[in-house]
């Protein structure tokens, strides 16, 4: 490939990418919702999901700053966690998918790196994702989770999505029996499936040519960079194809119940 050639290619390639990828929106809010926010300022799905208040506080706490405490009852709270999820997903039509209690060792290396030895900083020892096929069900989940937990952070990203496009609610709750703050992640099906598979391999295909440049000790070429920028465009893409499909199901959805 001669010099004049390689340039052009480089040049195609950053200009296929230029503007694919959208910014988040930086306008933050203060505080979640009522309930009546939504049946009174929203017409369809959508527009209610989007409308989820974020509520991001500065520092989350435990009630406690003794790991090894908090670790005693992690079990106790992840149980609770269980079986109010069970309900919810039963009345909701979601899946729900409980990981392991984070481990004695893993927990102490975040308290440590992250924290500063800070254990009541540390709000996803139980821990558990809701899945759902469709806005509605998504937003119903949400809202019986709300009415039985005190919701003490939210962060919105269908409303402010990652770099990426990948798009989720991230909730903290105190629960009321154990008292402990835990994390419960929203997602919708297609986007899960989208992060779990394609957008996992091409992760691991930019870590790899990261990877290869650092064994060298040399900066990205132009033509790794062209190829990291259009392995993004391609997640943004995938991301962006299974959202626009959520907001026609919404649409056509909110348009058979208005007739």
């Amino acid at each position: 490939m001669n010099k004049l050639f390689r340039t052009f290619f480089i040049f195609l390639i950053l200009l296929s990418t230029r503007g694919a990828i959208a910014q988040p929106n930086e306008v933050k809010y203060n505080k979640l919702a009522q309930p009546s926010d939504f049946s009174q300022k929203s017409t369809n799905d959508i527009e209610q999901l989007l409308a989820l208040y974020e509520h991001d506080a500065d520092i989350v706490v435990q009630d406690s700053d003794n790991l090894h405490a908090l670790m005693t009852r992690a079990p106790l709270a992840q149980q609770e966690l269980i079986d109010l999820l069970h309900v919810i997903s039963q009345s909701s039509n979601t899946t729900t998918i409980i990981p392991a209690i984070k481990s004695y060792q893993r927990a102490a290396q975040k308290v440590q790196a992250k924290f500063n030895g800070d254990a009541s900083q540390l709000t996803d020892i139980a821990r558990a994702s809701v899945v759902a096929n469709d806005v509605k069900s998504l937003l119903s989940s949400y809202h019986q989770l709300r009415q039985h937990t005190e919701i003490v952070q939210l962060k919105n990203r269908f409303s402010r999505p990652k770099m990426s496009g990948y798009r989720d609610l991230n909730v903290l709750v105190k629960l009321p029996a154990s008292q402990m703050v835990v994390e419960v992640q929203f997602h919708l099906n297609d986007i899960a499936d989208i992060k779990s598979g394609p957008d996992h391999h091409i992760y691991e295909h930019i870590q790899q040519i990261e990877s290869q440049a650092k064994a060298t000790s040399r900066r990205l070429n132009d033509i790794e960079q062209a190829m990291i920028a259009k392995l993004r465009q391609d997640s943004h893409k995938q991301y962006h194809k299974a959202w626009l499909s959520y907001k026609r199901q919404s649409l056509y959805a909110s348009h058979r119940q208005v007739a």
